[in-house]
C-alpha cells in the first residue's frame, strides 16, 4: 500500500483538502474542502472548509468546521464550532463546543460549556457545566450532568463561558437507562432510574425503576410507567 504524504502548517497559511497520514497545523490555516486523514493535531487556530475523517484529532485552541466530523477519538482544548453533525467513539472536550447537527458518541464527556442543534445521542455521557449549555434532545445509557465551580482550564475562561454566564443545561427531553441531574432544565425526562441532584426544573420525569429529588429541585409532575 502506498503510503500517503503528510500536510503541516507552521505560521499562517492554507492548504487544500484530500488524503494524508498526519496533518499538523500550529499557528494559524486554512483547509479548503474536504480532509480525510489518519492523524489531525491542530495547536493555535484553523477553518476548515469541508467534512473530517480521521482516525484521531486532537484540537489545541480555536476551530472552525464548515462540515461533518467523524473520528474514533477525538480530544478538544479550547472552542470549536461544527457546521454540520459530529460522531466519535471516544470524545473528551474541555473548553466550548458549538454543534449545529446531531452529535453521536459512544464515550462523550464535556467540561465546559456547550450547544447542540440537533440530538445528542451517546451510550456513556458525562457532562460538567462551567457554563450556559443547551440541546435540543439528549439520549444515551448513562447520563451524568454536574455542575461544577470555578474553571479556566488553560486559561480559556473566556471562550467556555462563550454561550452566556448560568451554569444550567436547557434542552427539551433527556431519555435515558440510568440519569443523574444537577442544574437541568427540561420539559421531559424519562429512564429506568432517575435521581435529580440540586439546581433541576423538570415539567415531567416518567421512570420505570426509582426516582430521587433533591428539595432545590422542582418536579411538576413525575410517575412510575
Amino acid at each position: 500500500m502506498k503510503n500517503m504524504s503528510d500536510l503541516r502548517i507552521n505560521g499562517h497559511g492554507s492548504a487544500s483538502g484530500g488524503k494524508y497520514d498526519s496533518v499538523n497545523i500550529n499557528g494559524s490555516g486554512r483547509i479548503d474542502g474536504d480532509l480525510d486523514c489518519i492523524d489531525l493535531k491542530i495547536n493555535g487556530q484553523c477553518n476548515l472548509k469541508g467534512n473530517i475523517n480521521a482516525n484521531y484529532v486532537k484540537i489545541n485552541g480555536n476551530s472552525s468546521i464548515d462540515g461533518n466530523v467523524e473520528s474514533k477519538k477525538l480530544e478538544i482544548n479550547g472552542a470549536t464550532d461544527i457546521k454540520g453533525s459530529f460522531y466519535s467513539e471516544n470524545a473528551e472536550i474541555y473548553g466550548s463546543i458549538s454543534i449545529d447537527g446531531d452529535c453521536n458518541a459512544e464515550f462523550l464527556k464535556i467540561e465546559g460549556s456547550f450547544k447542540n442543534e440537533g440530538l445528542l445521542n451517546a451510550d456513556e455521557l458525562e457532562l460538567s457545566l462551567h457554563g450556559s449549555s443547551q440541546a435540543d434532545e439528549i439520549g444515551g445509557s448513562k447520563i451524568t450532568i454536574k455542575r461544577k465551580g470555578k474553571y479556566d482550564l488553560f486559561g480559556l475562561k473566556s471562550m467556555i463561558f462563550a454561550f452566556g454566564r448560568g451554569k444550567e443545561l436547557i434542552t427539551q427531553s433527556i431519555e435515558g437507562d440510568e440519569i443523574y441531574l444537577e442544574n437541568t432544565k427540561a420539559q421531559i425526562v424519562r429512564g429506568d432510574t432517575i435521581e435529580l441532584g440540586p439546581g433541576c426544573e423538570i415539567e415531567l420525569a416518567e421512570y420505570k425503576n426509582s426516582f430521587k429529588v433533591n428539595k432545590d429541585s422542582t418536579v411538576a409532575e413525575h410517575k412510575k410507567v
